[in-house]
């Protein structure tokens, strides 16, 4: 390690910022940006690796309170909220999932001072007191393990630091905005100190319920961090860090962006229809939205860790452990027919408990070989209850729809009585075409309360051994390797009680035939003349000695009689015709002994590596080339949509790992005010998990093979010492290169006919994912005497117009131009009052669009954050 890297490792460790983005010339080189992105301390423009870095004084003069706000300096990073906190999705170079089930981890990796967090959730809430971020783009496998198949983010911390120091600050914005921070840090020995460091942060919602007024999308939270750092000697340190969050906000409302006709029926007067609230889609930037039940969110999380460092033989090699324990449990009701109707909700309770183990030792100084070697476990329990719950007004709803197609709810409880009493063996109730059956009773049909209840189970444990050398052939060109073998188990279970009529048949099983047959009772549930005879020359048939059925009574359809035909029939079979309402297929639980596909197990490994080339060109221009392969370990669909998988492939249940290949030449020139880093890139994910809503489930299902080429540029300059220049640009061309099991939407007439649940995307573009990306930025530094300073910072992001997802019109698109801007006052003595504002120009666009639930012919979606703007008043010392 050079003297220059020591003596800003040094002021790393002593808890000085170094913007990354930075806004004075004298910062404005990129050998003075020290990253971790190896596990090991570098400079930027050394560092060969395809990486974005973020200081804190960027993110305090951007007022970055997030990681959804990170993304508008990162363009190759996107972040999105959508039903509520807990699903809050990463992507990286237009890859990335996990967001809308436990059982499917994210392909971005997000550590905090070292320690994986598993779950976005655990990663979203108010940043802490921050040293700097790291976007590390592309598979990081090698030296992050699992799950970071897509790239990874590594949030550092300030240390404690053996002077005292701390801040203060308070900020004031639209939507009733309060914001508070603050840390204090000091000496408790010689060779002891600590750092405690809070936030809280409250807003009303910017959407509104239009049925009773009151406010969505609120925020309410607040943070607590304490630190303990315990120089035990000059080769031996420990940092413990324990910190506990929590978060209580009505989140997130979802705007109608196309009303088709079923949610018409909701809004039309009686008696065509319920004659209730819905939002309006000719304005979905009106933010207004239609709930007729508490949308709420509550999380908590709290963990623990320990950070050994450990300099052996006088500077030969630092072993380093970070032991960590974590517990995160969350709660959410969301009104899932977004409208102002009793139709459903759906309210979750997951909790996860997390062990990880980390042990690495590696090479110090400044050595022609350097080494790493390491391991790393992990281990987890997650639980989830998510029920889907019937309120008073779903079966009127039900009837409504129905009788568009001349059909009554009342028809199918008579036809499933009908059915029962043909079953082969009435004292089993199992009907050859239908499957497991029982009569419903009439008006049984979606009454209130009914529904689905589902509890899950699941246990991941995994581990990695890892390895890493670096060898200079010369003094300019060096040679890396590294290899990582990840073995990775999960075993799930999963109780499904439907208690919903309609859904304990599969009305599609065995096609569309049904038995004709003589009523010789005057009631349905009466009894049946002659025994059913089965025709095995066509299995879809049933040959009865008689008659057809037909409901005659006007008011109920309660009776029957018969109808002499004279011969024997085969009719359609009257319950396919409801397969439209039927919500929920039927549910095997799992592990299903009778199933050997569906044991409820997911074992996998692989290794993966990487090699590279790193050459100097110049002292201040390097390039290299880089080939890496990544995993993502396998994933259980933990919901009411699983279904049983049907071979060795698990579709439907599981989802098989991902594996990534990664080709990339980069260039890094540093020149005198600035740099500029070029990365031109081809990777590929084999198998990548695709997690789509159809409009009444999700459809998890490998999309066979996802390309994403491109370039990216990013550069800061400074042409003279108070302004500092910056620009970012990614170029991505995404596409399915294999992709035959995407789900079905009514929306895709052309590859989509009636019933079909899956269609062949293969060769087009994946959708969400922006060509061009880019973010600049200005930030200005003045004097105003000999006391005060100032400086004056804008930013714009813009993102190309895209389809926002596969199962929606590819008309609905996200187009993104925000622009943010702050101007600040500062004294000497470390007082600062800043004016800021966020999308200025209130820009409007879609993060995202879905088939609304349950509702053929609609989509919703949620919408960006408005116009926000306010001050803070910070106070350093």
């Amino acid at each position: 390690m050079n003297s220059s890297l020591n003596a800003f490792a040094t002021r790393l460790l002593t808890g000085v910022a170094l913007g990354a983005v930075a806004v004075s010339g004298a910062a404005a080189q990129s050998d003075e940006i020290v990253v971790t992105a190896t596990k090991r301390p570098q400079t930027l423009q050394e560092v060969p690796i395809a990486v974005s870095v973020v200081g804190a004084e960027t993110i305090q003069k951007a007022q970055i309170n997030d990681l959804i706000d990170l993304q508008t300096v990162v363009p190759s990073l996107r972040v999105t909220q959508l039903q509520n906190s807990s699903q809050t999705n990463f992507t990286i170079r237009g890859f990335g999932n996990g967001a809308n089930n436990p059982g499917i981890e994210s392909s971005v990796g997000v550590f905090i001072d070292g320690v994986y967090r598993s779950r976005s959730a655990a990663a979203i809430l108010d940043l802490p007191t921050l040293e700097r971020v790291e976007v590390l783009r592309g598979p990081q496998s090698t030296l992050f393990g699992k799950n970071v198949s897509a790239g990874a983010i590594s949030i550092t911390t300030k240390l404690p630091t053996f002077d005292w120091s701390g801040n203060v600050e308070a900020s004031y914005g639209n939507y009733d905005q309060m914001l508070f921070k603050g840390t204090l840090s000091g000496p408790i020995s010689d060779n002891v100190a600590f750092r405690v460091s809070g936030s809280a942060n409250k807003r009303d919602g910017y959407y509104t319920n239009i049925v009773d007024g009151t406010d969505q999308n609120e925020r309410n939270r607040w943070a607590l961090r304490g630190q303990l750092l315990w120089e035990a000697s000059d080769a031996l340190t420990f940092r413990v860090i324990g910190d506990y969050n929590k978060l209580d906000e009505n989140c997130c409302g979802a705007v109608t962006i196309l009303n088709g006709p079923a949610t018409q029926v909701i809004a039309a007067p009686p008696p065509f229809g319920l004659g209730e609230e819905i939002s309006d889609g000719t304005d979905p930037f009106s933010r207004n939205v239609a709930v007729d039940t508490e949308t709420n969110n509550k999380l908590t999380g709290k963990g623990v860790s320990l950070q050994a460092d450990w300099e052996l033989g006088d500077g030969f090699a630092q072993l380093t452990s970070i032991t960590a324990y974590r517990e995160q449990s969350d709660t959410a009701n969301t009104d899932v027919d977004f409208s102002g109707a009793d139709l459903a909700q759906n309210p979750q309770d997951r909790k996860y408990e997390t062990f990880t183990q980390e042990i690495r030792l590696s090479s110090v100084g400044d050595n022609r070989f350097d080494w790493m070697v390491g391991a790393f476990y992990f281990n987890e329990d997650v639980f989830l209850q998510r029920d889907v719950i019937f309120g008073a007004q779903e079966r009127a709803n039900i009837d409504l729809l129905l009788q568009a197609s001349g059909s009554s709810i009342l028809e199918f409880e008579g036809a499933s009585q009908v059915a029962y009493a043909l079953t082969t063996d009435p004292m089993t109730a199992v009907f050859p075409t239908l499957g497991p059956i029982q009569p419903v009773p009439f008006g049984a049909s979606f009454t209130p309360g009914t529904g689905v209840f589902g509890t899950y189970n699941m246990d991941n444990e995994s581990y990695s051994f890892f390895g890493q050398a670096d060898f200079e052939i010369t003094d300019r060109l060096t040679i890396s390797g590294g290899i990582s073998y990840i073995d990775d188990s999960k075993s799930a279970t999963g109780i499904s009680n439907l208690t919903d009529y309609v859904s304990l048949f599969d009305v599609t099983a065995g096609g569309q035939s049904f038995v004709a047959a003589t009523v010789l009772g005057g009631m349905i549930p009466g009894a049946f003349g002659g025994p059913v005879a089965f025709d095995p020359a066509d299995p879809a048939a049933f040959i009865t000695p008689a008659l057809t059925w037909a409901f005659v009574d006007p008011v109920g359809f309660a009776t029957a009689q018969q109808t002499a035909l004279g011969t024997a029939a085969v009719a359609p079979n009257p319950l396919a015709a409801f397969g439209s309402i039927q919500f929920f297929a039927p549910q095997t639980n799992f592990p299903d002994p009778s199933n050997p596909f569906d044991n409820g197990k997911l074992d996998s490994n692989d290794v993966t590596w990487t090699a590279r080339l790193a050459y100097d060109v110049t002292d201040n221009f390097n390039a290299y080339f880089t080939y890496a392969t990544g995993y993502k370990a396998g994933a259980f669909n933990l919901s009411s949509d699983s279904r049983p998988p049907v071979d060795a492939s698990g579709l439907g249940r599981v989802a098989s790992p991902e594996d990534v290949r990664l080709f990339e030449l980069g260039f890094k020139a540093n020149f005198d005010g600035g740099y500029v880093n070029i990365a031109l890139f081809d990777q590929k994910i084999e198998g990548f998990q695709s997690n789509v809503f159809n409009g009444i489930g999700f459809d998890l299902a490998n999309a066979g093979e996802q390309t994403s080429r491109g370039f990216e540029i990013e550069s800061l300059y400074s042409p003279w010492n108070p302004l500092s220049l910056t620009f970012a640009l990614t170029y991505l061309d995404p596409e399915y290169k294999s992709f035959t099991m995407a789900g079905c939407t009514p929306f895709d007439t052309v590859n989509c006919s009636m019933g079909e649940r899956f269609r062949d995307l293969s060769g087009t573009r994946v959708p969400g994912v922006h060509e061009v990306s880019l973010s600049t930025s200005a930030t200005y530094n003045f004097d105003v005497n000999d006391n005060w300073g100032g400086y004056a910072r804008v930013e714009y992001l813009y993102e190309s117009d895209v389809a926002l997802i596969e199962n929606i019109p590819s008309s609905i698109t996200r187009e993104v131009n925000v622009l943010n801007a702050s101007i600040g006052f500062e004294t000497q003595d470390g007082f600062e009052v800043m004016v800021w504002g966020r999308n200025l120009t209130d820009d409007e666009y879609f993060l995202q669009g879905f088939p609304t639930v349950a509702q053929t012919g609609s989509v919703s979606g949620y919408t960006n954050a408005p116009r926000t703007y306010g001050v803070t008043v910070r106070k350093s010392f």
